[in-house]
């Protein structure tokens, strides 16, 4: 049972009534729900032959869902990349999240420390 409605309990094998405690309940703040951009890949090519888009997207959005940016590609084929860097820097100052691969390539690219 709940503290609010009272209970009995068990003292030395005598049950006891306890009475409940008045509680007073303060008004919560307001949740605050932060959209996050994330800079991501979406997979772009055809089967066995994979291409990627650097995007800025919603975090909440699916892997190829419709990006807020396109701010560059990667082909995994041939190692080439071709990066944005002023708009991926806008990005970050902004507080845009980079995935751990995009984080990987853009150490890599020198945009990122």
């Amino acid at each position: 049972m709940s503290a609010a409605l009272g209970f009995s309990a068990s003292v030395s094998g005598a049950r006891v009534a306890v009475k409940a405690e008045k509680r007073t309940i303060s008004a919560r703040a307001p949740l605050r729900v932060e959209n996050r951009v994330a800079l991501r890949f979406t997979r772009m090519g055809r089967k066995k032959e994979p291409f990627y888009r650097l995007v800025a997207i919603d975090s909440r959005s699916r892997r190829d869902g419709s990006p807020i940016a396109q701010l560059g590609w990667y082909d995994p084929i041939r190692k080439e990349s071709s990066l944005d860097a002023p708009a991926i820097k806008d990005w970050l100052s902004k507080g845009a999240q980079p995935s751990e691969t995009v984080g990987a390539l853009l150490k890599k690219a020198l945009i990122m420390q």
